[in-house]
């Protein structure tokens, strides 16, 4: 029995969190998902089932996918055991880092903090691509396996296991090849994977139904147009991006165009994780693209030890670099972080260029933008390119500015005043509590034995004491000792014990060198990995300077008149409404859900299935909170076989299991409850009926087959398959293989070979 809920991202572009449920006892969720706004109000949903998730699956690291979940394992009591991949978690860890640091520097943020973080992340279990994992008897031998999504590193496609029954979990997957990640592998080279075929149940999105991209080609033209033309005009360009999964794509490619076309404008990275980021990037080059990795084998270099994009992890840092530049800034939405502080800043002037890469969530100011360009470039006919053009904006809005600033004057005055006066506080509270220990051990001590304190000193200095000289005349013999004398009035203190031991001092052990490399969020400076190298740190240490500051938060609304020029070009790494109509069909599931997509986009992608004769009627649509049943009519029933049934049968392979048909009788003993399947007598034994072919073979693979033995094959029309200009093999409706052709040589040996992919019983 399978039932499906969904906690939020359905018929709206929210974030995504689903719960399935696997035969009334073990519930899955899918992605847990929260916005920059951080709304607690949101989670509603979360909340109600949050306590009685036995497992949660995660996609990708962004926080559209994980966002929610350190408040939920804070606040909700969301424990279960977490499965992701290592990219996932690492950078999924960097992302709220990044958004948790970018919140703090413009208001008063405690809904989470970065210990939350750290200990929910400590609970993930990380796996590799196509490994399964069982997840044991308590949850009825439920199996799960991760298989590579493309659009981010260590994106993730779920394929969920119980007996016969499979759920595939695939949102925001990639098709296509990019610089750095190779397409998903369930539709890889125009071929479904066949662990991903025919799964009982399909959980989707239609995103992109209403979306058609130009080709990739074309839109690398239009942003490096864009970025040059602005920067020859003395304007500078701002690329809002996330802080850790689509970025590495954005950067790697204009770290090559720079490098290819020796670029001398200045390229930037700006985000208070931009370090750590690219630091995980440089370590996990196995998770990217075949390209990625045959570079550094060949070069013997690190793709990701760029060039020319520079890094930085402060706003002051971008004085460095006068004049024009080009900085890809986080975050995506406009809504929070070094991104908003720089559309404020340089979207007043007509010769800068905002370049969106990304539509941003509903509602946030960057999907607010993008709806002004669509409506601008739209008007601009004269325009005939692929790629629609930039606009100049001419936009008065009024938004509400956040700051964290240094006190100054009268309040700075008050400030330092309340300060000193709380250390006062403490320190005479320390004193007093210094002077009760002071006198408690002073009752602990042994009358016979003394102890000199500090107290002492100007009393023992002031004190007069006989020194006792050794006299050299009087010498005692080999083995008799002379008289010996204290050389100074020196008492040594007596070590205290406690029930775990002798009492140490914990200062004596501190490293003084250590001291000021902890962690440090004042706003403004970044986390340090540990091991990071002397150069990144003095670069980060930067960040430090102005921690001891103190500051206030400043909030007030401004009237802002935009003027610069705006451009749209999609690098979002998903497939567009063309790809999904053709992918989703050819995996032929049994039952189909669609989620994560606006209520346009989801009528249209659900009307397009619907209209294919071959693609399934079970296409649901549902509401945020609504339960749906998608539970398959199977019957299963256990047997237990004898010896001599098992014996008698005649085995047949297919893939990874061995098939027979079987005649016997059941009887069930007095003294078991299982029922025995045993062989049938002869009296009662009948003839067989004809042969049954079992498996089901895709064109494609038996294209693949028929060549390897020889055989000339080429798809000719649509679903024909023409082998050695004699012989075609047709595939029905309904699943079935016909070979038409004159009887020869090539008709038997082609119907041999089509046997051979099947097992006959």
């Amino acid at each position: 029995m399978i039932v499906f809920t969904v906690i939020s991202g359905a018929k709206n572009e929210d974030p995504l969190c689903y719960v399935v449920e696997v035969d009334d006892e073990v519930q899955i969720m899918l992605d847990c998902g929260w916005n920059d706004e951080f709304n607690v109000e949101d989670l509603k949903n979360l909340r109600r089932v949050a306590k009685q998730v036995d497992v949660l699956l995660l996609s990708h690291p962004d926080l559209q996918h994980l966002g929610a979940y350190p408040y939920a394992y804070g606040h909700f009591g969301l424990s279960c055991p977490v499965y992701a991949t290592l990219p996932v978690l690492n950078m999924g860890k960097m992302c709220l880092y990044d958004v948790f640091q970018s919140k703090i520097n413009e208001s008063e943020f405690d809904t989470f903090d970065l210990n939350t973080v750290d200990t929910a992340f400590d609970q993930i279990h990380t796996l590799k691509y196509s490994q399964p994992i069982s997840l044991g008897v308590k949850f009825k031998g439920i199996t799960i396996t991760a298989y590579a999504a493309g659009h981010t590193i260590g994106g993730t496609i779920w394929k969920i296991k119980k007996d016969a029954e499979e759920i595939v979990y695939a949102v925001d997957y990639n098709h296509k090849k990019e610089r750095h990640l190779d397409g998903t592998v369930l539709h890889k080279d125009g071929v479904v994977l066949d662990a991903l075929s025919r799964p009982t149940l399909m959980i989707t999105d239609a995103y992109n139904s209403l979306i058609v991209h130009p080709a990739r080609k074309h839109r690398d033209t239009a942003l490096f147009e864009t970025i040059m033309t602005t920067l020859q005009d003395s304007g500078s360009v701002l690329l809002p991006t996330d802080s850790s999964a689509r970025v590495l794509e954005l950067a790697y490619l204009l770290d090559q165009h720079w490098a290819f076309h020796q670029v001398s404008y200045p390229l930037i990275f700006l985000s208070h994780q931009s370090y750590n980021t690219i630091k995980y990037a440089k370590s996990m080059l196995e998770w990217m693209s075949d390209a990625i990795n045959r570079q550094f084998d060949n070069k013997r270099e690190n793709p990701f030890e760029f060039r020319y994009l520079r890094l930085c992890t402060r706003y002051k840092e971008l004085s460095k670099y006068p004049g024009p530049k080009v900085v890809i800034a986080s975050n995506v939405s406009l809504e929070t972080g070094y991104a908003r502080d720089l559309f404020l800043e340089w979207g007043t002037s007509p010769d800068n260029a905002v370049i969106l890469t990304d539509r941003g969530p509903p509602y946030s100011l960057a999907r607010k933008l993008y709806y002004e360009w669509e409506k601008r470039s739209d008007e601009d006919t004269s325009n005939i390119g692929p790629v629609k053009p930039a606009v100049l904006l001419d936009l008065p809005m009024s938004l509400e500015i956040r700051k964290k600033v240094p006190l100054e004057g009268q309040e700075l005055i008050d400030y330092i005043s309340d300060q000193r006066k709380k250390q006062e506080r403490e320190a005479a509270q320390a004193a007093l509590i210094a002077k009760s220990r002071s006198i408690i051990e002073e009752d602990e001590t042994d009358g016979s034995e003394s102890e000199l304190g500090d107290n002492d000193i100007e009393e023992l200095l002031s004190t007069q004491f006989d020194l006792y000289v050794r006299d050299a005349t009087k010498l005692g013999g080999f083995f008799k000792q002379t008289q010996s004398y204290l050389m100074f009035p020196y008492i040594e203190k007596r070590k205290r014990y406690d029930e775990y031991g002798e009492i140490i001092q914990a200062d004596q052990f501190k490293n003084k060198g250590m001291e000021g490399l902890g962690l440090m969020i004042d706003g403004e400076n970044g986390d340090r990995m540990e091991g990071d190298s002397d150069d990144d740190s003095d670069k980060a240490d930067q960040s430090t300077v102005d921690s001891n500051v103190p500051t206030k938060y400043v909030y007030y609304d401004e009237e802002i008149h935009f003027q610069c020029q705006l451009r749209f070009i999609d690098l979002e790494g998903t497939n567009d409404g063309r790809s999904l109509k053709t992918i989703v069909p050819q995996v032929q599931p049994r039952k189909l859900i669609v989620v994560h997509a606006s209520y346009e986009a989801t009528k249209d992608f659900k009307s397009s299935c619907s209209a294919l004769q071959s693609m399934t009627r079970d296409i649901y649509t549902p509401d945020v909170g609504e339960s749906l049943n998608v539970s398959e009519a199977i019957n299963f029933y256990q047997v237990k076989l004898t010896d001599s049934l098992v014996s008698s049968l005649r085995l047949s392979k297919l893939e990874d299991y061995d098939i027979s048909f079987i005649s016997g009788k059941i009887h069930l003993p007095p003294d078991s409850s299982f029922p025995i399947l045993d062989v049938m007598p002869i009296e009662e034994y009948a003839a067989s009926d004809n042969p049954v072919f079992v498996g089901e073979i895709k064109l494609t693979e038996l294209k693949r087959v028929l060549q390897s033995e020889g055989i000339t094959a080429e798809f000719k029309g649509e679903g024909v398959l023409v082998c050695n200009e004699k012989v075609a093999v047709r595939k029905t409706p309904t699943g079935q293989l016909t070979l038409e052709g004159s009887l020869s040589d090539d008709y038997f040996k082609i119907r041999s070979i089509i046997y051979g992919q099947h097992a006959i019983l």
